[in-house]
């Protein structure tokens, strides 16, 4: 097959969300060697055909960084925008010459962002939190009120999508970029909106909260679904003080709550764990790494002061009686506690 049948048919079970392993494997294969010769749009377009497939092959994304920084003269805008996203899709980090490829990025970005589309904006500057490779002026350029204010007040969900990653930014700002002093989104604006009580549970999301519920035995030990000022909803969150009992979450201080519930500060070595499932759809395809979207979430929530207690669909899927759903979620809130002790 020649290069350019490879790329449409990359594009094509990309656009179709065509996930076939031997498929995705063998066209990363045959693509490899016609690396040197594609333009930099070639190389643009691949990435994000592997991206829409969720497919992560590790020389190929290699070679991709390798050819633009090689060729960064012809490399437009355009291309990086189309890469730079790619790469925060599959949470893809350069091995080789990360520096240099982000430096290009940020020369491309500097005297053109706030020229681009708002919502374009908005998808590039969440791109690099994801990668933790944000410049505080990119995030002075999309958390001024003249770009977010349009997206607060439409009602469109492809607007509303991108007022979501404008919060993720604003938390990135506020939990990773001490130095950072503002603009900041509203307080009013990163109120959590509360999901329609009519949305369909997925099983795994329903076997957990089943199982919550049995394991706290009380509603004052837990809360579930907890929609947070940082744009993220936990699955469930308890407070364990220094000998890993439940304490009553509704008595002690919240930040992570837009509405404050309590007033007494956390006793001497309580801490508070939130509960995080991962369905089959946040990870790459054939790979145990979530998208770049999930990391971010996790990152964010331990920036927040919580211990995390992941449970991914192929752990729970083993665990077939209550009695095991039950030992596994115990036996991961005690050694969240324990790791963090050993700190």
């Amino acid at each position: 097959m020649t290069k350019g049948m490879l790329l449409d048919l990359a594009y094509a079970y990309g656009k179709l969300s065509f996930h076939q392993t031997q498929v995705s494997q063998r066209l990363a294969a045959d693509l490899l060697p016609f690396i040197p010769s594609m333009t930099p749009g070639e190389v643009a377009r691949c990435a994000k055909s592997f991206a829409f497939l969720k497919w992560l092959n590790l020389p190929l994304f290699e070679a991709f960084t390798q050819h633009l920084l090689s060729r960064v003269q012809d490399v437009s805008l355009s291309h990086v925008c189309s890469v730079l996203l790619a790469f925060a899709r599959l949470n893809f980090h350069p091995e080789q010459e990360e520096d240099q490829f982000f430096s290009m990025v940020h020369e491309k970005l500097d005297s053109a962002l706030g020229s681009l589309e708002p919502a374009l904006q908005v998808d590039l500057v969440w791109a690099l939190c994801v990668l933790q490779h944000v410049h505080e002026t990119e995030l002075h350029t999309v958390l001024h009120p003249g770009l977010h204010v349009r997206f607060l007040e439409s009602k469109s969900p492809k607007d509303q999508s991108t007022f979501q990653k404008l919060v993720h930014i604003n938390t990135t700002a506020l939990l990773e970029h001490p130095e950072y002093k503002g603009p900041f989104l509203p307080a009013s604006a990163v109120a959590p909106i509360s999901s329609p009580s009519n949305k369909k549970m997925t099983p795994l999301q329903k076997e957990l909260q089943e199982t919550l519920k049995a394991l706290l035995g009380n509603t004052d030990k837990g809360s579930l679904e907890v929609a947070t000022q940082y744009g993220w909803v936990l699955d469930a969150e308890v407070l364990l003080d220094a000998d890993g009992h439940f304490l009553p979450l509704r008595n002690f201080v919240a930040p992570h709550l837009a509405q404050p519930v309590g007033n007494q500060p956390l006793p001497p070595g309580a801490k508070r764990i939130a509960f995080l499932r991962w369905e089959f759809p946040n990870f790459n395809s054939r790979s145990k790494d979530l998208l770049g979207r999930f990391v971010l979430a996790r990152r964010h929530v331990l920036a927040a002061g919580f211990l995390v207690v992941d449970v991914p669909y192929y752990e729970w899927l083993d665990l077939k009686s209550e009695w095991q759903k039950s030992a596994y979620l115990k036996d991961k809130m005690r050694k969240a506690m324990a790791e963090e002790l050993a700190k």
